[in-house]
């Protein structure tokens, strides 16, 4: 399973809709501005039904990256810190802090209904979501059909 930003696909959407956490004279973390930016599974077959979000400090860079399901009975929903992917020391805080944001139903619905985007792109690539997906090594790839717009040379006779 390969994970993708969701930026990497919905640019302009991504950019309006990624929600932020803005702390200022927080006790446990620095003043920052923290990006929950989604990555998604372009896995066709696979119905995961998560996403990934990735914690990112205007300041600090990548400082979390948590997991979420959207079937809230299941026992790896989380939200929980991911154990394969990279944490700081200021990760469980966020954890708490994202929590709370992941507590705002329309919020949920806003990254399940990205999901299905994803999902939806991704099961019939168009060229341009092609080269997304190889760009993020993102599994079996079909390769492009490119047109030739070389004219055919005609050869002289000698």
């Amino acid at each position: 399973m390969y994970l993708i930003p969701f930026v990497a696909l919905f640019r302009e959407q991504a950019i309006a809709e990624t929600r932020t956490i803005m702390t200022r004279n927080h006790a446990e973390l620095p003043d920052d501005d923290y990006a929950l930016a989604e990555a998604y599974c372009t896995d066709p077959d696979c119905d995961c039904r998560r996403v990934m979000l990735n914690i990112l400090g205007r300041r600090q860079g990548h400082v979390a990256t948590i997991s979420f399901g959207f079937d809230r009975d299941e026992e790896m929903a989380g939200p929980f810190l991911d154990p394969l992917n990279p944490q700081s020391r200021l990760s469980g805080v966020l954890l708490k802090l994202v929590t709370s944001v992941l507590a705002d139903p329309a919020y949920v619905g806003r990254l399940e209904a990205h999901y299905y985007q994803v999902k939806g792109v991704t099961a019939a690539p168009t060229p341009a979501v092609q080269r997304v997906l190889a760009q993020y090594g993102a599994g079996e790839v079909p390769p492009l059909r490119r047109k030739s717009h070389r004219k055919k040379s005609k050869r002289r006779k000698r």
